[in-house]
């Protein structure tokens, strides 16, 4: 049982409720704690950042792929685009040499404490380096153009994809051979949209999958589960993201029609799953509807293995501290029945 995502006016409003000030909230709630290991090498082209504009609630500034972000202050907000970075191919061109691996760009010492932190207390520890998919449409390009672009100009997108999976691969490479250790190499990708993936499981295969798979045998080769997280209906990159080789996916968003019990059918022996308690349905507060929810999808899942549990996105500020209570006691409690759940039939076995 995990918990990924709190967000800090939920914590603000449980406190009013009667949490504690500063404690542990997987050690309170008796969660599993996991560790996520960000940026522990530099990601990006490793440009100068520096702030363009900034009042009292956000700050426009460039980071450090060349592209301008609008950053919100005080409020959980995602950020924003004002300019990719990358308009067309001569400046990829001019950039890409930027992506030099290196012994310098490990320069972070915050991820390098969480990692100690990690060893110490023995947690689950993932690596989570930017995913090269998600290098083009969202830490470069943009959505707008880098989507339009892998149909407009694949060739570009296949080498961009592929120049930064040499990247991320080499630095990986460096990491392991200076002494670290992950649990698994996890994604964090929205690559999704509520209908569907945000290009097709064509597009997907021909430009993305043959560095997945790269990226999934070293994963393997190096003692790491292989992980994603994707927003959205996952139903159509699953099995594409399966032929990568991939170990557990999160976190099954219920409201874009993902549901847990149905990939258990598919692809249960093959694939952990995590999630797909419903947000929606634990920020109504209503007990019997939550308890509904828990009790429909947990025995299920996790019959013979293979299911974590989590909320399908995050737990916002709507969700009461009694409320969160009670929905990890109906997991709690739903969860030790799936013993007596026999597994569902897997349609790939």
């Amino acid at each position: 049982m995990c918990e990924f995502d709190i967000w800090p006016e939920t914590r603000a409003r449980w406190q009013r409720e009667g949490l504690p000030p500063n404690v542990d909230l997987n050690e309170y709630f008796g969660l599993d704690p996991v560790v996520c290991i960000n940026d522990l090498f530099e990601p990006s082209f490793g440009l100068p950042r520096r702030t363009l504009e900034q009042t009292g609630e956000y700050r426009v500034h460039m980071d450090g792929y060349g592209k301008t972000v609008r950053d919100w202050i005080n409020v959980s907000r995602p950020q924003e685009l004002v300019e990719p970075a990358i308009r067309s191919r001569a400046d990829w061109e001019r950039l890409r040499e930027r992506l030099t691996p290196e012994p310098e760009r490990f320069n972070n010492p915050e991820a390098e404490q969480w990692y100690r932190y990690a060893l110490a207390t023995d947690r689950f520890v993932a690596i989570t380096p930017v995913e090269p998919v998600w290098f083009v449409i969202y830490q470069t390009m943009g959505f707008e153009l880098g989507l339009r672009a892998m149909v407009r100009d694949p060739e570009l997108v296949s080498e961009m994809i592929a120049t930064y999976t040499d990247y991320l691969l080499a630095m990986l490479a460096m990491t392991h051979a200076r002494g670290y250790r992950f649990d698994a190499l996890w994604f964090w990708a929205d690559l999704c949209y509520k209908n569907g993936p945000l290009f097709s499981p064509a597009v997907a295969r021909r430009l993305a999958l043959p560095q997945w798979q790269r990226i999934g045998r070293y994963a393997h080769e190096h003692g790491m589960r292989f992980m994603f997280h994707c927003d959205g209906n996952v139903s159509q990159l699953l099995p594409v993201l399966l032929e990568a080789g991939l170990d557990a996916i999160q976190p099954l968003e219920a409201r874009a029609g993902n549901d847990v019990r149905e990939y258990k059918r598919l692809y249960g022996q093959r694939l952990c799953l995590l999630g797909n308690i419903n947000a929606d349905v634990v920020a109504s507060n209503d007990p019997q509807q939550i308890e509904r929810e828990v009790a429909a999808k947990v025995p299920v899942a996790a019959a013979g293995g293979g299911y974590i549990y989590c909320i399908d996105h995050s737990v916002p500020p709507t969700v009461s501290l009694e409320t969160y209570r009670y929905l990890l006691e109906c997991v709690r409690r739903y969860g030790s029945q799936a013993a007596t759940v026999s597994a569902p039939p897997n349609a790939n076995a």
